[in-house]
């Protein structure tokens, strides 16, 4: 475990999760756009990169897709700075030898971690100890859960991990963290009672709003909102709160954050607004593929617009 506890600690503050860009004229990946922006991430003080199931668009890729955009994020962010730390993912829905292979390959390309998600309907807790202990038993890359409301076996409603589950799962030897995205404050309360003291908890679903809640509590790490487009804010409101400055941090968060989800997020969905953002602040292309479809010019306006009145230089 020793590797594994380095690895765990760096797990502190802002994780920066990768958007994947594509090409205009054929919807390829677009690599020079990635490798610009993971530059511009780390030259902005970026430590902790996350190719992650939804914002990375795995449901978009083929699996030797996700295997290249895994190999090319953790090459290209490991020649920046060994110390770098690199998540990557397993495909949303795949069996669990899927899932092992996958693990095996983000160790050989050079990943810390593997995130691995659960999406097949729950039906009893077995089921899916089971399936994050083969991926445990055989690979040795550390592990983060990407804990998120079941599809229900029985049908009806979502419902939120067993704590019990959870718990039996952190106490396998290469968890090491887990992403908790419930988006429900009572659950994740009780999610970061049971796990601090074991894993590095990365909170997601609320922006940096939501880790200050729970930051005193044991959460140590938060999903990057606002960060992704402009990873300085990121960097600076974590600087904030290490030097004790909070008014800084709810002042980040009244002028920039919370504009943000209330006049964009909230209008077109997370996925749709931070591709605009992304190609207003020069990073990507906004466009997707299909079925997921980019915001239509009019709208995407909009969020240039929504962009350009937040005083984002005051805080970079």
């Amino acid at each position: 475990m020793g590797n594994l506890k380095a690895i765990q600690d760096k797990i502190q503050g802002p994780v920066f999760s990768i958007l994947t860009p594509f090409r205009e004229d054929n919807e390829n990946i677009d690599y020079d756009s990635l490798e610009k922006y993971l530059n511009y991430s780390y030259e902005s003080g970026a430590k902790n990169f996350f190719v992650m199931a939804y914002n990375s668009r795995y449901s978009q890729l083929s699996w030797d897709e996700i295997k290249e955009l895994n190999s090319f994020v953790a090459k290209t962010v490991k020649a920046l700075n060994q110390e770098n730390l690199v998540i990557v993912a397993d495909p949303l829905h795949c069996s669990t030898k899927v899932s092992v292979e996958f693990a095996q390959h983000a160790q050989e390309v050079g990943a810390d971690v593997i995130s691995i998600i659960c999406r097949e309907r729950y039906y009893f807790d077995d089921q899916v100890f089971n399936h994050y202990k083969m991926i445990n038993d055989n690979s040795d890359i550390g592990i983060l859960v990407h804990e998120m409301p079941f599809l229900n076996g029985l049908g009806g409603p979502s419902v939120n991990w067993p704590i019990t589950l959870l718990d039996r799962v952190a106490d396998l030897d290469h968890v090491i963290a887990i992403k908790e995205d419930a988006k429900d404050d009572e659950y994740s309360n009780e999610v970061i009672n049971t796990l601090k003291d074991r894993l590095a908890i990365v909170i997601s679903g609320g922006g940096k709003s939501q880790w200050l809640r729970f930051a005193d509590k044991g959460c140590q790490a938060w999903l990057n909102g606002i960060g992704v487009f402009e990873p300085k804010l990121a960097i600076n409101f974590w600087k904030f709160y290490k030097d004790n400055q909070i008014e800084k941090c709810h002042s980040m968060l009244r002028e920039i954050e919370e504009p943000f989800f209330e006049h964009g997020v909230r209008k077109f969905g997370w996925h749709l607004t931070i591709k605009a953002a992304l190609e207003h602040r020069g990073h990507m292309s906004r466009k997707d593929r299909l079925p997921l479809q980019e915001l239509p010019e009019a709208e995407a306006k909009e969020i240039y617009k929504l962009i350009d009145s937040l005083p984002i230089d005051k805080y970079i």
